[in-house]
């Protein structure tokens, strides 16, 4: 086994982060791990941008779904079973450990000098992201080797933000699942190194959800077995096509839970096949199609599709 170096990037203390520490650090491998919490400037700076090009109604159900996750999130995280979670075995006591035994960096901006100086001065052979702001190559430029992503998506299918939701509200399931992929200066569009679909098999997304994050963490670990044993990446460039997915913010229950196909469907119909779930695109808005506006009466800030092979009705 290879003595390789990594860089675990993340944001807000994820667990998904934390999972990958424990597994370095049960092959005795050296790490750190750098935690950025995206300031408030930067996320108005993403709802204006959002604004621009998906008008304002989308812009508040946004902001109203990302408050109603800042207060319900915790509140759910302390009456929670310990084990209701996809990694049941980072709790508070692995994470205090973690950040006692290891060197780690806690910080407000991706772009602040502290990052790039702390990572160059641990010098890592690969960067793994964890659910981290996008980062410019000054920073993951500074890996010997690489920097790897888990995106939560089959790449290029979909790419950017709330990936699995978008699958089944576009009707694409095929779509659904995770991909490890190089990092570069576009968004989601590296070699992808581990791709791979997840049926959907669960009565609830919440539960599709967690296990898609759990099974995607697992080929993260599965790749980095692979590099302590010297195995080349299997590195495939991505092809055209696919669409980039805003993130999701509907401002209707049933939208931040979207039903799965039933066990039927899923027994007959192919695997490529379109599942007409719900919520429709519209509803999300922001399909891909570019965006027009309705002949006759004006509604603003409700974009539609030029074409309707791209959004179900």
């Amino acid at each position: 086994m290879q003595d390789l170096g990594f860089v675990i990037v993340t944001s807000g203390g994820l667990p998904e982060a934390y999972f990958l520490a424990v597994c370095l650090a049960f092959r005795a491998q050296r790490f750190a791990v750098v935690d950025i919490a995206r300031p408030a400037t930067s996320r108005l700076r993403a709802l204006s941008r959002l604004r621009r090009t998906r008008g304002a109604w989308y812009v508040i159900d946004l902001a109203l779904a990302r408050l109603l996750d800042a207060l319900l999130v915790p509140l759910y995280r302390r009456i929670a079973r310990p084990d209701a979670g996809a990694f049941s075995e980072v709790d508070a006591e692995v994470v205090h450990q973690i950040r006692t035994r290891y060197p780690h960096l806690d910080c407000s901006d991706a772009d602040a000098p502290e990052v790039p100086d702390f990572v160059r001065s641990f010098a890592p052979d690969y960067i793994l992201l964890a659910g981290c702001p996008i980062l410019k190559p000054t920073v993951y430029g500074l890996a010997r080797r690489c920097a790897l992503n888990r995106h939560l998506g089959a790449l290029p299918g979909l790419r950017g933000s709330d990936c699995p939701l978008w699958a089944f509200a576009l009707g694409r399931p095929e779509w659904a699942g995770y991909s490890i992929h190089v990092v570069n200066e576009r968004v989601d569009a590296g070699d992808v190194v581990l791709r791979r679909q997840v049926i959907a098999g669960e009565p609830s997304f919440q539960q599709y959800l967690r296990r898609l994050r759990r099974e995607a963490s697992d080929g993260f670990v599965e790749i980095i077995d692979r590099l302590l044993q010297g195995a080349p990446l299997p590195r495939g460039p991505q092809s055209g096509g696919g669409r980039y997915c805003p993130p999701a913010g509907p401002g209707h229950a049933c939208a931040r839970a979207p039903r799965l196909p039933s066990p039927a469907a899923r027994g007959t119909a192919p695997a490529n096949a379109r599942t007409r779930v719900r919520p429709c695109a519209r509803r999300l808005r922001g399909c891909g199609a570019s965006p027009t506006r309705r002949r006759g009466r004006r509604r603003p800030g409700r974009p539609t599709c030029r074409s309707r092979n791209r959004c179900p009705r």
